[in-house]
């Protein structure tokens, strides 16, 4: 038994008011609307119905024995005029990826962490395949994800977050100069001494002077000469200045928050 009003255009399923803005209200506070439930084939496909015809909506019940663009699984779908939509959360699309504070897979998001496609409920590993995906799903983990350079392959993961100078990464600039001509020559030395020194008292320590040694200084028996040395030839010298560093690469990493990325293949 059910109530059924109609009032000019407004027709009322349990309600004696149906809103005048609606066509048809149903009101009910125990139970559901139940979607006519039908067997779709492919996206691209109409039957069970003759043609698309936009607006048509329908739960289905069938689930694509092969993976594709087209494939169909159980929920419910909407006619656009030219194809079933599967009517998933609101603008959500398979493939779409987002950072996430959550975590762990939810509501159709699924961790990238690496693992095999294989380990995904069902519908989620026909839609990884689909969308390209190989047998895992890729590793976010520490990865900083950018977008195709027109070259690179998609899902392709590459880059290092550290890096060590070489020669190559110097500045390419030229310093030039030129030494003294010394040709032949030799290098001298100076050795010096030091001369005699005069302790200076005050008149008023005089009577401590036999207190105080007054050998204070003495002249070195070698005078101060200069000395060369054996003459070499015509030669050069080589000085090593080593650095003190220990070759530890560069942390380019920027600065950053840790999140966890999730990718939608529906649910």
């Amino acid at each position: 038994m059910f109530c059924l009003n109609a009032i000019g255009q407004n027709v009322g399923v349990g309600t004696i008011n149906p809103d005048e803005n609606s066509s048809l209200e149903i009101y009910s506070t125990d139970k559901g609307f139940l979607l006519t439930r039908l067997p779709l084939n492919a996206t691209d496909d109409s039957t069970p119905l003759t043609q698309h015809v936009e607006g048509m909506t329908t739960y289905n019940t069938y689930e694509s024995t092969t993976t594709g663009t087209t494939s169909v699984y159980p929920g419910v779908y909407y006619n656009d005029g030219s194809k079933w939509n599967y009517m998933g959360p609101n603008t959500l699309a398979l493939g779409d990826i987002k950072h996430s504070l959550e975590p762990s897979d939810h509501s159709g998001w699924f961790l990238l962490n690496g693992r095999a496609i294989t380990s995904l409920p069902t519908i989620a590993k026909n839609n990884a395949a689909a969308i390209g995906i190989g047998a895992n799903l890729p590793d976010s983990s520490d990865r900083l994800i950018k977008t195709n350079n027109g070259t690179e392959t998609i899902l392709s993961v590459a880059g290092n977050n550290s890096v060590t100078l070489t020669q190559a990464n110097l500045p390419n600039v030229t310093y030039s100069t030129t030494t003294s001509v010394g040709g032949s020559h030799t290098h001298t030395y100076s050795d010096s001494y030091n001369a005699a020194k005069t302790l200076g008292l005050a008149t008023n320590v005089l009577p401590l002077v036999p207190l105080i040694s007054e050998n204070v200084g003495a002249n070195e028996s070698v005078p101060a000469n200069l000395y060369p040395s054996a003459d070499n030839g015509s030669h050069s010298h080589s000085v090593t200045v080593p650095s003190g560093g220990s070759g530890v690469p560069l942390n380019i990493t920027p600065k950053h928050l840790i999140t966890n990325v999730f990718i939608y293949l529906g649910e």
